[in-house]
């Protein structure tokens, strides 16, 4: 695709790839369509974890079950996101993208029809691929039109449309539950997904080098790898372990990710309902509990969203990668130590607060760590590998915490939290050498 006003013979040729968008469309006029596709295919699961625990008679599920249901799309990208990372190197970003805001759509479409265990396992599950697809290809899009001297920027501005989806979704999706029922809400946010669907159908260009018209062109000798997943999932620990830093970096991404995705966003609401009732008072408001968690996981990702570019210009310019990372560490283990105590609404707001701009500082330096690490031609399979460990972190969360939370008090839970973040500041100073 090029520039709207690009006469044919200006227009990129294939085979120029990321450098023609760079030049042609600018990084800009590349993320914005990218970022507000992600942003509205995120609604439908955004609402599953602010309401999904307080709906078990509508949805027929147990308490156990919700926690595997908040799990389970995760459970599916482990093995996905390496084979998602070949794909996307081979056939282009493009083109997957658009496939999964399609499965996107029908899964979220899903949540309103079906009643009971195993048919809302299958629209997890759906979900789980589609996201997989979503942001392996949105993260390499982000890789192909950025450099080192603005990758921070870019992953920041990138997380700012994904943090958007996640602040509004709850948000709007906890409203709209307690006004007008959890199924109209859900096919509701379907629909918002396949507008992002024609957003990214009609806008989103295509960014992988070597596009000649079909399959991506294979300089790498990996033509057969989307077709054998054990010789990809082979290639994607040789590129691990050949590279002790970015192992580091794909640790620390899986233990943000369970504090951060995987414990706080799928138990805010109980905490709330546990702390003060089915009602609860912010101020001069009173809100049903999944009202106030969707507020409350809106707030998270708003200020999220806006930490990740300012975190981003600051590993760029300023301090370097890891020092952003190593700050964000500590604050999200004083955020958890605050939840951990909290008695009153101001408090819990605190510490959601102090837990979100560390979120989000942390996820934009580590993405752009990563990518300052990724070989030329495998940007796909390294983002892949590093979504992988983010998604076994954010996937434990709720399987492990759930049928925890029957034995021990859910501030344990968060002190733990707090625990694993402090300790994962051993993974961001082990290897100093090759720090950007």
């Amino acid at each position: 695709m090029g520039a709207a006003g690009t006469s044919q013979a200006e227009r990129p040729s294939c085979g120029q790839g990321a450098e023609s968008v760079k030049r042609y469309l600018g990084p800009a006029w590349v993320l914005v369509p990218l970022g507000l596709a992600i942003c509205l295919s995120l609604f439908g699961d955004q609402t599953l974890y602010a309401v999904l625990v307080t709906q078990l008679d509508e949805v027929g599920l147990s308490l156990a079950g919700v926690g595997i249901m908040l799990g389970a799309n995760r459970l599916i990208r482990i093995p996905g996101n390496p084979l998602a990372g070949v794909l996307v190197d081979r056939w282009g970003r493009r083109r997957l993208i658009i496939l999964g805001m399609l499965l996107g759509a029908l899964s979220t479409a899903s949540y309103g029809l079906v009643r009971g265990f195993w048919p809302f396992l299958a629209g997890r599950l759906m979900w789980g691929v589609a996201w997989t697809l979503i942001n392996v290809g949105g993260m390499a899009i982000v890789l192909d039109v950025s450099v080192h001297s603005n990758r921070g920027r870019l992953t920041g501005l990138y997380n700012s449309w994904l943090l958007a989806g996640l602040a509004i979704g709850p948000l709007a999706g906890g409203l709209m539950v307690d006004h007008i029922g959890f199924r109209p809400t859900m096919l509701a946010c379907a629909g918002l997904t396949a507008a992002g669907l024609v957003v990214a159908a009609v806008a989103v260009p295509e960014t992988a080098p070597f596009v000649v018209g079909g399959p991506l062109s294979e300089p790498r000798g990996a033509s057969d790898l989307g077709r054998n997943p054990s010789e990809t999932w082979r290639r994607a620990r040789t590129l691990l372990r050949a590279n002790r830093a970015l192992l580091a970096a794909s640790g620390l991404a899986l233990v943000v990710q369970f504090a951060s995705r995987g414990v706080l966003l799928s138990t805010i609401s109980l905490l709330l309902q546990q702390r003060f009732g089915e009602r609860v008072v912010i101020g001069s408001l009173m809100l049903g509990v999944a009202s106030a968690g969707g507020a409350l996981l809106g707030l998270r990702s708003l200020l999220a969203s806006a930490a990740g570019p300012l975190a981003g210009l600051v590993s760029d310019v300023y301090i370097g990668r890891r020092p952003v990372i190593g700050a964000s560490l500590l604050g999200g283990a004083a955020g958890f130590s605050l939840l951990s105590l909290a008695t009153s609404v101001e408090l819990v707001v605190l510490g959601v607060a102090l837990g979100a701009i560390s979120t989000g500082a942390a996820m934009a330096a580590l993405a752009a760590w990563v990518g300052d690490m990724a070989p030329s031609g495998r940007q796909g399979v390294v983002m892949g590998a590093y979504a992988t460990a983010g998604d076994v972190g954010s996937m434990a969360g709720p399987f492990l915490v759930f049928p925890l939370l029957s034995v021990v008090d859910i501030r344990w839970v968060y002190l733990f939290c707090a625990l694993i973040l402090v300790c994962a500041l051993g993974l961001v100073w082990r290897r100093r050498d090759d720090d950007k």
